[in-house]
């Protein structure tokens, strides 16, 4: 099957994996359209959608040369992009999420960045949470106290050690990734097999492979919508633990200091865990696990909510009842 015209010189191609988010499908991609360049290919994923969205990107399809459409069955989001990758036509591949948006701009700055520096593999930028009523809850480098965020946000910096710095620190949002389509293909794409966390799995397999670039620019909203937060804790603290093993033998100081860092950020998952199901007892003990594997002031202010939290418990079940 040849070609469609329109995606003959495709600098870039867009991939959006949705299931179900007809409410928020639109408000992405209106931000695609806002990114101020040419070549650039929409490739959506329709994963199983039941709410509208199929008819809907029907009717935006004859409206939108540039956008390619693929119907899956419950793939998943790594599923769906992998199928995205496997049709982009361009050379480079950024992705966005179907409940995220992108800043003005944001993807021009990127693609012309990369298209300057051939030697850099993949490129991230700093990304804000947001609520659904809109609330700001920070960003991801605030998040994890990085220094990058005193970088100016008008240019790319190259990381040093991404691999090792990625292990102890996952500062990379799936929707502010743009990647060169060979290293997705020489990398095999997403892990498919792992029930969580496979984006911060290919990461760590890309920054093995090739250079890495940053920048402190807040490129993206990330919406944080409710979910059960035990049942996505669990298998997220089991897939971890299956990308960490591989690390856990190398000898290199900066990796050393990396697993670190992981093994904290486990213990801090765990006791996430815990605190949802108010057991405050076990949350403070992965607590302070973790603060003995990487000690700082959030962790101790968390071992002592925890504490209050527990004693408050136990007050309240050895309280009489009335008659």
């Amino acid at each position: 099957m040849s070609m469609r015209p329109e995606f003959l010189d495709a600098r870039v191609s867009v991939i959006i994996p949705t299931r179900n988010n007809m409410d928020t499908l639109p408000a992405t991609l209106s931000s695609v359209g806002l990114q101020q360049m040419t070549g650039v290919e929409i490739i959506i994923i329709d994963d199983g959608s039941t709410d509208g969205t199929r008819e809907w990107l029907a009717e935006m399809v004859r409206e939108t040369p540039a956008m390619r459409v693929l119907h899956t069955d419950s793939l998943g989001p790594s599923g769906a992009r992998n199928e995205g990758i496997s049709i982009a036509s361009a050379p480079i591949i950024a992705f966005i999420d179907s409940d995220d948006t992108w800043a003005r701009g944001k993807l021009r700055f990127q693609v012309e960045y990369m298209e300057r520096n051939p030697h850099i593999g993949f490129t991230f930028t700093d990304y804000r949470h947001v609520s659904p009523a809109g609330e700001d809850r920070g960003t991801c480098f605030e998040y994890w106290n990085s220094p990058f965020r005193r970088q100016p946000p008008t240019h790319f910096f190259e990381l040093e050690n991404a691999e090792s710095l990625l292990l102890g620190c996952n500062l990379v949002g799936t929707s502010t990734v743009a990647v060169r389509k060979e290293l997705l293909q020489n990398a095999n794409g997403f892990a498919t097999e792992l029930t969580s966390a496979e984006d911060w799995d290919l990461w760590l397999r890309l920054a093995q492979l090739a250079p890495v670039a940053a920048t402190s620019m807040i490129s993206t909203l990330y919406l944080m919508r409710p979910g059960s937060v035990t049942s996505r804790s669990a298998d997220r603290i089991v897939a971890m633990e299956f990308i960490v093993s591989r690390y856990a033998e190398r000898p290199e100081p900066q990796m050393r200091e990396a697993m670190r860092k992981v093994r904290a950020r486990l213990h801090r998952a765990r006791a996430e865990m815990r605190r949802a199901e108010a057991a405050y007892t076990a949350a403070a003990t992965s607590e302070i696990r973790a603060m003995f594997a990487d000690p700082d002031r959030q962790k101790l202010k968390a071992v002592a909510g925890d504490v209050m939290r527990s004693l408050k418990a136990a007050r309240s079940a050895f309280q009489p009842t009335s008659p």
